[in-house]
């Protein structure tokens, strides 16, 4: 083991170790889009379907899901990893729409990527705000699947592709 010098070093070091999928969060409202790559993302119920997402409370995405109180939950595949780069700068919002992927909107207008393996479009069930972030609590709308696709992972700083341990 190694041993870190603050709680906060030995917090971020010990998530790192937490393989999760990569997600864009993506919002709509009045014309305007926001997006980010995030991997705080979760199942919550089944019944009724649902999720939550943890966004910072100064990104442009938050500002876009408290507007329109809806949001899409996008699983990246691991042949588009370039799209996390586009969505993690603080650029302009359509430049990062426009600089990886194909984008339809849903029925009630969030924006859903086409290559994603899942795609979930959620309104917004409840929340909560913690330290500088907040909590989305959504209920699932829309579903789309591409389950022939493979989802991007995100661990020890670095994107990996799924590969099965044992040959079927």
């Amino acid at each position: 083991m190694v041993a870190m010098t603050t709680k906060e070093d030995m917090f971020k070091t010990g998530m790192q170790l937490l393989a999760a999928t990569v997600t864009l969060i993506t919002s709509s409202v009045d014309g305007r889009r926001a997006g980010m790559a995030a991997t705080a993302v979760s199942s919550l119920t089944v019944d009724p379907p649902s999720l939550l997402i943890c966004t910072n409370r100064t990104s442009r995405t938050y500002g876009v899901i408290m507007d329109s109180r809806r949001f899409a939950v996008n699983l990246i595949p691991d042949t588009l990893p370039e799209i996390v780069a586009a969505f993690a700068s603080k650029g302009d919002s359509e430049e990062q729409f426009r600089a990886a992927g194909t984008w339809s909107t849903s029925e009630s207008g969030m924006p859903i990527l086409g290559e994603a393996v899942a795609a979930f479009s959620c309104k917004v069930d409840n929340w909560a705000n913690t330290k500088t972030h907040a909590v989305f609590f959504g209920m699932v709308e829309e579903v789309w699947l591409r389950p022939e696709a493979s989802p991007l992972i995100y661990a020890r700083k670095s994107l990996h592709r799924v590969e099965p341990l044992h040959a079927a």
